[in-house]
């Protein structure tokens, strides 16, 4: 539905000559009168579209594109980690509740007060099946964990503090373990010279954990830090392996379904690997 809406919105900011109407760097605002969609009304014998109703489009397009855009990160097979889903969460209930103020203005649109109602269901119902969510420990945990977002979406300055503390608690229980298969193994060696030696030695330098140094770097695009943060890498592979939606699956057995058909239901297990493989990476070999 929204992307017809969204088509629709489209053909209606367009005009015959919509190329001369429009300036660089500029959004098309052909007037109402000349509007190819009431072109395509007469050529189909259809009613023509008030200004409110393609008003009302152009809003309902606005209102609904945080929530395809949210949709389309936790449903993408490339590059999505369960990190994003908190961040995704926020970030769409903060859009939605902008546009819920704008909606409340006296100076809103008769198409975006429309949408009010819609605005205020969809908050409702992200808060009553999410906001749990924003609570559990590994979904906290993978979203840090992700160079792309880090802290940025927590506003607040306690829960940014309770956070890492947190992250360093769990890096912290890594060493631990570490520590103890370490002495393990040391025990388990046979008795060298060097253990004779007990020479006091100086102390260490102070220098930064590694969620000091990770926390307190900028975002990033890649994952070229995890390269010098061993325990942070550890800890990103074990809350982000999972992906935050069934939807690649869900593909997957879809793609599955299509080989499976009635003249092909008898192929061997192996071969039909190898189909699904080919078939779910076509586009890697330039196949369409």
């Amino acid at each position: 539905m929204f992307l017809s809406m969204q088509r629709l919105s489209h053909i209606a900011t367009l005009t015959p000559q919509a190329s001369d109407l429009i300036a660089p760097g500029e959004d098309p605002a052909p007037e109402y009168d000349r509007l190819l969609l009431h072109s395509v009304c007469d050529e189909f014998g259809l009613r023509r579209f008030s200004p409110q109703e393609i008003d009302f489009i152009h809003n309902f397009v606005n209102v609904m594109h945080p929530l395809a855009a949210a949709l389309n990160i936790l449903q993408g097979e490339k590059n999505t980690f369960l990190g994003y889903l908190v961040p995704t969460i926020v970030q769409l209930k903060n859009d939605l509740r902008g546009l819920l103020d704008e909606s409340s203005k006296p100076t809103a649109t008769e198409g975006l007060a429309a949408c009010r109602l819609l605005i205020q269901t969809m908050i409702q119902a992200i808060c009553k099946r999410l906001d749990g969510r924003l609570e559990e420990k590994e979904s906290i945990l993978a979203a840090v964990l992700l160079p792309m977002v880090k802290l940025d979406w927590v506003s607040d300055d306690i829960q940014r503090l309770q956070y890492r503390v947190m992250l360093k608690q769990e890096v912290q229980s890594i060493s631990v373990v570490e520590s103890e298969q370490a002495q393990t193994s040391a025990t388990e060696k046979k008795s060298s010279p060097s253990s004779f030696f007990k020479f006091t030695r100086s102390p260490a330098t102070v220098t930064k954990s590694e969620v000091d140094m990770y926390l307190d770097a900028p975002t990033a695009d890649n994952f070229h830090e995890y390269t010098v943060l061993p325990k942070l890498k550890k800890l990103f592979v074990k809350y982000n392996t999972a992906i935050p939606s069934s939807a690649p699956v869900e593909r997957l057995f879809s793609t599955g379904g299509q080989i499976f058909r009635p003249r092909t239901n008898r192929l061997g297990d192996a071969n039909f690997e190898k189909q699904l493989v080919l078939n779910a990476n076509k586009k890697l070999f330039g196949l369409t």
